[in-house]
């Protein structure tokens, strides 16, 4: 706070008061010093002589009055700088609030993603993804000769899909696609459901699992194609989940396709 830095009005009021008051002050001095003169003399007081310390008291009050004036208004104006400064300071720390909270939010948002990961990792939840090709389905015509034609289903190729899991492991999802292949359509838009007939393939009705050896076992479906045109895409995800202490050994396998139906 600068004692000095003050507004026109409130400094020319001040400056005003001063003199007023430096003035009724000489005055007052002048009017004692005259009556005492007056006195030693013995010349009798005047109401002349006496009105004029009531005059400079008066002159007094009101230079009292306007200096009262000028300091009020030097407090008023502080106060409201003081103010002024707490405002701006008060808005400040709510932006640096305010931003930092949009920061956290982000940061949390971002984070979200990897939290879910880290977690499905504590719990020992794995995937895997396993896919194959297979087809097209032709086969010799009974008459024995080389003359080729497109299978039924009966006749239809099959694959086998198969996931190698710890043996602890437990399967908790098993998700199946199939596609044309070379089409560019997302797998998402080619799921599959266990037993469903595709028109040219389909999966077996039922997954099952198989001991592959002390530690591991096979997770599998069957595929059956028989789509003389063109080669069929088949996928099957698989959620898992460890047991408590179960080690990772986990690996994906096809076994080979046969020529014979389901």
């Amino acid at each position: 706070m600068n004692a000095f830095d003050l507004d026109d009005r409130v400094t020319a009021a001040a400056v005003a008061a001063a003199g007023t008051i430096l003035g009724a002050l000489i005055q007052l001095r002048v009017a004692w010093r005259k009556e005492v003169s007056e006195r030693a003399r013995g010349a009798p007081v005047t109401k002349k002589s006496r009105r004029g310390p009531v005059l400079a008291v008066f002159i007094l009050l009101i230079a009292a009055g306007v200096g009262g004036f000028a300091l009020s208004q030097y407090f008023a104006r502080e106060a409201d700088r003081e103010s002024a400064a707490m405002r701006a300071e008060l808005q400040s720390q709510l932006a640096q609030i305010s931003a930092t909270a949009q920061r956290l939010e982000r940061a949390s948002m971002g984070e979200h993603g990897s939290t879910a990961a880290a977690e499905d990792e504590l719990r020992g939840v794995k995937s895997l993804s396993v896919t194959t090709i297979i087809g097209p389905c032709r086969v010799h015509a009974a008459t024995g000769s080389d003359v080729m034609r497109t299978c039924s289903e009966q006749e239809a190729l099959r694959a086998t899909l198969c996931a190698s899991v710890p043996t602890t492991a437990t399967v908790t999802n098993t998700v199946l696609y199939a596609r044309p292949e070379g089409s560019s359509q997302p797998w998402a838009e080619r799921r599959a459901s266990a037993g469903q007939d595709l028109g040219y393939a389909r999966f077996a009705d039922k997954s099952f699992e198989k001991t592959e050896s002390d530690q591991t076992k096979l997770a599998c479906t069957e595929f059956f194609v028989w789509d003389g045109d063109q080669a069929v895409s088949a996928r099957m995800d698989l959620t898992y989940r460890l047991a408590p202490g179960g080690r990772e050994i986990a690996h994906a396998a096809i076994a080979p396709v046969s020529g014979v139906g389901p």
